[in-house]
């Protein structure tokens, strides 16, 4: 925008690079169905399995394993349930990548340049929504993640970890939520509406009080660099930068960060 054309829209705000995802209305919701059904099977089937292989004792606390195994079923029931999707209304979907998608590098860089437009943001967020979650006498609980890199443990365990932290679960997330939810939504909700309810979706997923604003903030501007570039390559490169941040700030200084997914 110059200040001699006041009527150019604002580049971050009016880029739109996003594909049109042309399936039914009703398809989507079975989209939807279909997404927390296997994220629910698929996280109660990891479990199962760890508990069966780790064998632990009757009425003692399940180990580590079984709690990485859950969370790791359930991001990989979000990319089967959105891969079957996909090969199910492949028929219906005639949309094709924009000439003016960017390109691996100029995405990447995207996804940089929103995540450091989303910190100052968040932190704000979440200031204010932990000062208003106090007064009304809520107790501030840890996410799973960050009890479970407190904790600690194994070799193995740590390594699945920190994968399901840095890389997996952006992969995961960013295809489901902004791929699927977000696209479709995009271009039948207004612009915010369907920005914030893709947001919080994502924030609800967490399940945690505490850090569903600034989640929902983070999920926000997830959709923004979306709608800018035109590829999940920024939204992975945002959300594992972030989480990896995060990761490194939880380490160092374990009260530091409450914000980790």
């Amino acid at each position: 925008m110059t200040l001699g054309n006041t009527t150019e829209p604002i580049p971050l705000i009016a880029r739109n690079s996003l594909p049109k995802w042309e399936i039914r209305g009703s398809d989507f919701w079975v989209f939807i169905a279909l997404l927390f059904s296997a994220m629910g099977f698929c996280s109660y089937l990891g479990a199962k399995i760890a508990q069966w292989l780790v064998a632990p004792e009757p009425e003692s606390e399940p180990p580590l394993m079984v709690a990485l195994a859950a969370n790791l079923g359930m991001q990989a029931g979000m990319l089967v349930a959105f891969l079957c999707f996909k090969k199910f209304v492949q028929e219906q979907d005639h949309a094709h990548r924009p000439s003016e998608a960017q390109p691996f590098h100029q995405a990447a860089l995207t996804g940089l340049k929103w995540l450091l437009i989303a910190y100052p943001v968040m932190f704000g967020v979440n200031l204010f929504s932990s000062i208003f979650l106090d007064s009304l006498g809520y107790e501030r609980t840890l996410q799973d993640p960050i009890k479970m890199v407190l904790e600690g443990g194994t070799a193995l365990e740590v390594a699945i970890m920190y994968s399901v932290i840095v890389l997996v679960a952006p992969v995961c997330e960013e295809v489901a939520f902004r791929g699927g939810i977000f696209r479709y939504l995009h271009y039948r909700m207004p612009l915010y509406a369907s920005i914030g309810l893709s947001a919080f979706f994502f924030a609800i997923l967490h399940a945690n009080l505490y850090s569903f604003a600034p989640l929902m903030t983070i999920g926000v501007m997830l959709a923004f660099a979306y709608r800018e570039s035109g590829s999940l390559v920024s939204n992975i490169v945002f959300h594992s930068a972030f989480n990896s941040i995060n990761l490194g700030l939880i380490l160092l200084s374990p009260e530091s960060l409450e914000s980790l997914h």
